[in-house]
């Protein structure tokens, strides 16, 4: 019987958190700012010189550097998918 409440809690829990999650999500988007575009190339020409870039791209673990940083440094919520489209996005320019 109680691993049934649990289930039904963690059940809740998990389905109400996303719900919330994807409600905050929609229809935002991660702006970045000069200084954000500034300090990802920064980093990543750190990461390519430290051999984090074996080809033609970056090592994932490279794009969650760059997102905590950005996330610290200017209290934004930046996330690894956020900084592979921004690069993509500079490297069209």
């Amino acid at each position: 019987m109680n691993d049934y409440i649990l289930y039904k809690f963690v059940t809740f829990f998990f389905v109400e958190m996303s719900t919330t999650q994807n409600e905050k999500c929609k229809g935002k988007h991660f702006t970045w700012s000069k200084p954000m575009s500034h300090m990802l190339l920064e980093i990543l020409a750190e990461e390519a010189l430290k051999g984090n870039k074996p080809s033609s791209t970056f090592r994932a673990e490279s794009f969650v550097k760059v997102a905590t940083e950005i996330s610290q440094k200017f209290n934004v919520q930046c996330e690894s998918k956020h900084v592979n489209n921004h690069l993509k996005t500079v490297k069209k320019e």
